[in-house]
């Protein structure tokens, strides 16, 4: 799938509606109208629009709840700003700095997107697939039970319990305190990088069956019993494809932005230095 394409494709929730509308690309919908306020349209790039600004908000909305509630919001507030266009309300000066502001956002997104369609390449993201994925050896998932309590010594004397006959299951749901000691202790399926460091080295350097001795962790001592191990299934790559650009336009755009930094003149006036670009921003008054 071309750049333009993905890009369009990840911010337009009304992809479920596509079809519906008959159109041969989304390129072509996604200037159609869905709805007029007051002899003005409300199009599909007005929704995706809204869609990015405001996904993490609806990320838990089905497809069409999540449709519905942007068109209303958009109808809302194109009532409210053609009512406000009536009162001259964009003569403020107020109004015309928030514009300025969103229209410099609007150019670096925009800009931003082009600067990754040359960096970030279908080529580039299907030989990160071949050589991370396809090539890698698969990953392993362990199945496991533990026992979660607050001190060595405890963990020493139910290990003693289960070494004489008790079963594992029934010293977890006795001891533990962990909520997974009313299931046994089982903590299902999982990889190596769910788990905290020194439970999961333990874990993959155990047999199935083994039940180890005490291991600390951030969170107590655990005795861990190892059921099974698999392989995990590897990913097509079109289940993939999304997440290696991200990752991908992620690197790349942090590079470009270390090399744009270098290149521009900056000067912080009245308080302390600017995050890293990437960072997350902190601001700190000077004394």
């Amino acid at each position: 799938m071309p750049l333009t394409a993905r890009l369009f494709a990840t911010a337009l929730l009304v992809a479920p509606f596509l079809a519906a509308a008959g159109a041969s690309a989304q390129e072509d919908v996604a200037d159609e109208v869905v709805a007029t306020v007051n002899g003005t349209p409300i199009r599909y790039s007005d929704l995706a629009f809204a869609d990015e600004e405001m996904s993490a908000a609806l990320s838990r909305l089905e497809p069409n709840a999540r449709f519905q509630y942007l068109l209303g919001h958009l109808i809302d507030r194109r009532i409210v700003a053609l009512a406000a266009e009536e009162k001259k309300a964009g003569d403020d000066p107020a109004v015309k700095r928030r514009q300025e502001y969103f229209n410099e956002k609007a150019l670096r997104d925009f800009y931003w997107v082009q600067l990754m369609q040359e960096r970030v390449s279908d080529e580039a993201v299907r030989a990160w697939y071949d050589e991370n994925i396809a090539s890698a050896p698969p990953e392993q998932e362990a199945h496991a039970r533990h026992i979660l309590v607050d001190t060595e010594k405890q963990a020493k004397d139910i290990a003693a319990e289960i070494a004489g006959g008790k079963s594992f299951e029934d010293a977890a749901n006795e001891h533990s305190r962990d909520g997974s000691g009313a299931d046994g202790g089982d903590l299902g399926w999982f990889r190596k990088d769910d788990m905290v460091e020194p439970f999961a080295e333990a874990v993959f350097s155990m047999k199935p069956g083994d039940v180890s001795a005490p291991v600390q962790s951030p969170f107590g001592w655990h005795l861990i019993e190892v059921i099974a191990f698999r392989e995990m299934e590897k990913p097509g790559f079109e289940e993939a494809e999304e997440d290696i650009f991200r990752l991908l336009a992620r690197e790349e755009g942090q590079k470009l932005m270390e090399s744009l930094r270098e290149d521009a003149k900056i000067e912080i006036i009245g308080v302390g230095e600017a995050a890293p670009s990437g960072g997350r921003p902190q601001i700190v008054p000077q004394q």
